[in-house]
């Protein structure tokens, strides 16, 4: 059953970034359909939507304003790309199982379009990434992947996140029976 309400409190230091994915993920499957829909239009519009705002304080996340709008980018991505309505059978978007960079090659994502994700420049990535996961959304199938993969383009600014979705993506290619024969 949906729920919007506020559940206790969970301290950041206390979560990795899996268990971290996980939790916003079951959040966001478990809200209002009004609410899920706030997240995936933009959490941050006017004051910012009141279920981005709560997510946040569940977790004990302090966005400011060095990151916060890399926290609304990746609540609106894994809004974008949880099921909509209230079917029993909806899953969470979150599956460790399958890396971003595998589900990118597996919904046809090209490389050119894989090039410009991964160069784009930290302070626009937020809206890229919205933009590939909506992509993503509307391709059957693929929108259940490892949002830690997400998390980590986001909020680490380091370069190892942008190799490993590349390096998933070039594995799942390379795993692909070769069909041009």
């Amino acid at each position: 059953m949906p729920n919007d309400s506020v559940q206790r409190s969970v301290r950041e230091e206390e979560l990795t970034p899996g268990k971290r994915v996980a939790h916003i993920a079951e959040a966001i499957l478990n809200l209002y359909p009004a609410s899920a829909a706030a997240l995936r239009r933009g959490p941050l519009a006017g004051a910012g939507a009141a279920a981005y705002w709560k997510i946040l304080a569940r977790l004990d996340v302090r966005a400011g304003p060095a990151n916060e709008a890399a926290w609304a980018a990746l609540i609106q991505a894994i809004a974008v790309l949880t099921p909509k309505g209230k079917r029993p059978e909806r899953q969470s978007a979150h599956n460790p199982a399958i890396s971003f960079g595998a589900v990118l090659h597996a919904a046809g994502i090209s490389e050119l379009r894989l090039a410009r994700l991964l160069n784009t420049p930290g302070s626009l990535r937020p809206e890229a990434s919205v933009r590939i996961c909506r992509r993503l959304a509307a391709s059957a199938g693929h929108n259940r992947f490892n949002l830690k993969d997400i998390y980590e383009l986001l909020l680490n600014e380091r370069d190892w996140p942008l190799r490993k979705i590349a390096r998933d993506y070039y594995r799942a290619e390379a795993a692909r029976p070769n069909t041009s024969e």
